[in-house]
């Protein structure tokens, strides 16, 4: 039963930095107060250029460069590291420490500073901007319709697949009678991944063919803000 609980508590929790995250795009710092085209031109400028460097003390420096971007533009400097430093233990089991024995050290080192650098850039870019102003911009910058409208759908129904994960997991306990044993939760969880697979295929044929009925041509037409 831990296990699920724990899966309950990193959905909301995901709810929670995605509504934090809405708040700093509000806020009047040095990043939010800057046009969202030209913000999302020089961060993939400043990723590009950390893909190429290969000095550390440069990397090191570029990395202490997003951090006083983040406290400049009033982001709380414990939870941007925090949320960077969440992806870089995957990256490091799986490619720099089998280069520790196939190359060197120094070339570890310096995966893992770029990997951190381009995360933190990346972070600091979709943290800093509202979900909205992120598409328009992206929209204006000439990215294909297609590429934008999934990316679009696909983090609001990440939102509704979450919050019905969640319901799931309300209605199977209060209907527990014992205690539920690990290998029960897994299977659980397992059969759950199953369900959504089959939900999600169908909701996604469901909504495209209502979205056809109500003239639908390939482009999305927003209103208001």
């Amino acid at each position: 039963m831990k296990f699920l609980e724990k899966s309950l508590n990193n959905a909301l929790n995901f709810f929670k930095e995605a509504v934090f995250s809405e708040e700093i795009a509000r806020k009047k710092g040095l990043l939010q107060l800057c046009d969202p085209r030209l913000k999302i031109a020089i961060f993939l400028s400043l990723i590009l250029v950390t893909c190429f460097i290969r000095n550390i003390p440069h990397l090191i420096i570029l990395y202490v460069f997003s951090v006083s971007l983040a406290a400049l533009s009033g982001i709380n400097v414990l939870f941007f590291v925090k949320r960077v430093w969440f992806f870089i233990p995957i990256f490091t089991l799986f490619i720099a420490i089998p280069a520790v024995f196939m190359q060197s050290l120094q070339v570890a080192v310096i995966f893992v500073l770029k990997v951190t650098t381009c995360v933190s850039f990346a972070v600091l870019m979709t943290i800093s901007t509202g979900h909205n102003e992120l598409l328009k911009s992206l929209r204006l910058m000439g990215i294909p319709p297609i590429f934008i409208q999934t990316l679009d759908m696909t983090y609001r129904y990440i939102f509704f697949f979450v919050k019905v994960f969640e319901e799931m997991h309300l209605g199977l306990k209060s209907r527990l009678i014992k205690k539920f044993e690990k290998k029960d939760a897994w299977r659980w969880v397992s059969s759950r991944i199953g369900h959504f697979f089959k939900r999600s295929v169908r909701m996604s044929e469901e909504v495209y063919m209502a979205m056809v009925a109500r003239g639908y041509t390939g482009e999305f037409k927003r209103y208001g803000k």
